[in-house]
């Protein structure tokens, strides 16, 4: 099944249910996905520091970016599978300030397979990522997108599984930088930088 298919009646897969912000945790799956490339680090701008006075803000991100989530037989905890700019707020003011003790989490009935656990996240990184452009380089684009899709850089990402269930319609480089407003001399990862472009 793809992500398509399994999203087309995902209101019937799950409800939201208020949960405790202590029993979120990261799912496996997808924290290697992110152990892959770091997106926190390459966001634009300082971080933002939340005080007390902003938990309701926080729980406005919880809303509007909701976090999907599953448990496991007999198990109390939710493991995160998107939501992850809401999820990594959450955890930093949870560090800092307990003024924030639950937020509505959207709970699938039964764990999703691990492909498509996966392609939960990359959607929600890969649409944040060419939608909000929320990087400073089309270069930097390059190396995040090809260490989350885990495509070799002698590979083509825009021919990767995954890569053409999210985005179908974009089939080459030329036409991600045409919908970008890029150069497509920039878009190469790290690997091929300095080498003859492919």
């Amino acid at each position: 099944m793809g992500l398509s298919a399994f999203a087309q009646n995902l209101l019937s897969k799950g409800q939201f249910v208020n949960t405790d912000v202590e029993l979120l945790e990261l799912d496996d799956v997808c924290r290697k996905l992110l152990d892959r490339s770091s997106y926190v680090a390459s966001l634009k701008g300082l971080p933002l520091l939340d005080s007390k006075q902003d938990y309701g803000l926080i729980l406005l991100d919880a809303i509007q970016q909701p976090i999907i989530g599953y448990k496991r037989n007999g198990d109390e905890r939710i493991k995160v599978l998107s939501g992850i700019f809401t999820y990594h707020r959450i955890l930093q003011h949870i560090s800092s300030e307990k003024m924030l003790t639950a937020v509505p989490v959207f709970i699938l009935d039964k764990p999703p397979t691990r492909e498509i656990r996966e392609l939960l996240l990359l959607n929600e990184l890969t649409r944040n990522l060419l939608k909000q452009c929320f990087l400073g380089s089309s270069s930097q684009l390059a190396d995040h997108l090809y260490a989350w899709f885990d495509c070799p850089v002698h590979e083509s990402l825009f021919q990767h599984e995954h890569w053409q269930q999210i985005f179908p319609s974009i089939k080459t480089k030329q036409e991600l930088c045409d919908w970008l407003g890029i150069s497509s001399k920039t878009f190469i990862p790290f690997a091929l930088r300095g080498k003859t472009n492919e």
